[in-house]
């Protein structure tokens, strides 16, 4: 049986099934009412259940319960348009105001109780309806800057205003952080996690769209493990502990430590039609998939199975499966058993004009370290701003440089002027004019600044 309040009456449990918030109402929660009543005029408290993981370890109990209490504004059905009714009872879906700002705070598979039923409710003596495991967690963590230096104030209250209407986002990191901060060519930012590559995309174009902010989107973080191992040049100072787990690459550990990575993997499910299957395999082979297993589904549809790291994954498997399956492919992922694998890997960072830019370094096997190397600095050749100066794009593994590429200075004709030639047939002179201008091409080379834009970073996302 149910328990009941004090008065004899059941415990209100009304389940969350969606929320969206309007400007001028707040957040609005579509609920259903299992068990008791809800009235206009209510004090509410909101209650995130324990997951169907915790519940299966035996933590049923771990349920959260929300800081604030809010009083039920307006309480209706919705046919589809809303119609105030005042209360609903046990059985009966309807809307819910009551104030929230935050979507964030009601999401699906909360439950709101009455603020005096709550011991009851969180307790042993009621069952709550599990929620899912991994709704509020993030598929992939990216750091968001400004394109204009100081815009980072604007950046700031557009994402705010955005995470409201959005309840994927996850901003977890702001600028005085090591993870928020873009060095000197991209300066502060936010952390912000994101539900996949399709989410970053969207986000972008409504930051634009909406608020007219132009923001940056650097390639996603990938968490690795690492393990120093004794060495007699580079031991591990006293203290610091041997196992590390790193996000931001500028925490990758100098040339020289001996050191064991480890990486995340996952087990991807693909579905694609037959006719397809031999480009579908070479891909997810040439993105490092072990164990990989297929079957048929049906007669003109295989699955083919695989385990792969997370990071190539994360990045570009998604564009070119549906290129190599002319877009009928489809991918789905889950944790993969043990969660980390051992491997050789390499951290690769991008220079430009002898300064390490620490957002395009990334991380890839040694294997493929020089390829990928090549191939972004051929990108970047192609998508950075021409200069005043030249523009020497090198990739360093380690303590060499493996790949390099240059971007030519625009050049003026020093040696014309209105249409005639400067210093007659006097060589001298003309060797004046062009040393002049070597020496402010030299200067301007050492105090210019190239200016980075969101395809450098996509050059870095998408390596082959």
């Amino acid at each position: 049986r149910l328990a009941d309040d004090a008065d004899g009456s059941p415990v209100l449990r009304a389940k969350v099934i969606d929320s969206w918030f309007e400007t001028k109402r707040g957040v609005i929660a579509l609920v259903r009412v299992l068990s008791g009543s809800l009235s206009e005029g209510d004090r509410i408290s909101i209650v995130e259940p324990a997951s169907y993981e915790q519940v299966a370890n035996g933590d049923g109990d771990a349920h959260k319960v929300g800081k604030d209490s809010f009083s039920v504004q307006e309480i209706g059905i919705v046919l589809p348009h809303r119609i105030r009714t005042g209360k609903l009872c046990r059985g009966q879906m309807g809307y819910v105001i009551a104030g929230l700002r935050d979507p964030r705070e009601a999401r699906p598979g909360f439950v709101l109780s009455l603020q005096k039923s709550i011991p009851l409710l969180v307790g042993n003596r009621m069952e709550l309806p599990p929620s899912v495991s991994g709704l509020r967690s993030s598929v992939l963590y990216a750091s968001v800057h400004p394109m204009d230096g100081d815009g980072f104030d604007e950046l700031l209250a557009a994402v705010s205003r955005l995470a409201l209407s959005d309840a994927g986002l996850e901003i977890t990191q702001t600028a005085g952080s090591s993870s928020g901060g873009g060095g000197p060519f991209l300066g502060p930012g936010l952390r912000v996690g994101f539900q996949g590559l399709l989410h970053v995309e969207v986000f972008r174009q409504r930051l634009l769209d909406d608020f007219g902010i132009e923001a940056i989107v650097t390639p996603p973080k990938v968490p690795y493990t690492i393990k120093y191992l004794p060495s007699k040049k580079n031991n591990r100072p006293a203290g610091l502990p041997s196992e590390v787990v790193i996000e931001d690459l500028i925490e990758w550990p100098e040339f020289g430590h001996r050191i064991k990575v480890l990486e995340p993997v996952v087990d991807v499910r693909v579905l694609a039609p037959m006719e397809y299957a031999g480009a579908v395999m070479e891909l997810m082979k040439r993105k490092r998939g072990t164990k990989m297993e297929t079957r048929p589904i049906d007669e003109n549809t295989w699955m083919f199975e695989a385990n792969m790291p997370w990071a190539d994954v994360v990045t570009d498997f998604h564009d070119e499966l549906k290129s190599s399956s002319a877009g009928f492919a489809s991918f789905d992922v889950s944790e993969s058993n043990p969660p980390l694998q051992e491997a050789d890997l390499c951290k690769v960072d991008i220079m430009l004009n002898g300064e390490v830019v620490d957002p395009l370094a990334f991380v890839c096997h040694v294997d493929v370290a020089r390829s990928q190397a090549r191939i972004v600095c051929e990108k970047l050749q192609s998508v950075l701003p021409r200069q005043q100066f030249v523009t020497v794009i090198q990739a360093k593994a380690g303590n060499k440089v493996i790949a390099s590429e240059r971007i030519r200075a625009y050049r003026k004709d020093v040696l014309t002027k209105s249409g005639k030639t400067v210093g007659g047939g006097d060589i001298t002179r003309k060797k004046k004019l062009l040393e002049k201008q070597k020496k402010g091409k030299k200067k301007l080379a050492a105090t210019g600044k190239v200016t980075l834009s969101q395809e450098a970073f996509n050059s870095v996302i998408s390596r082959s």
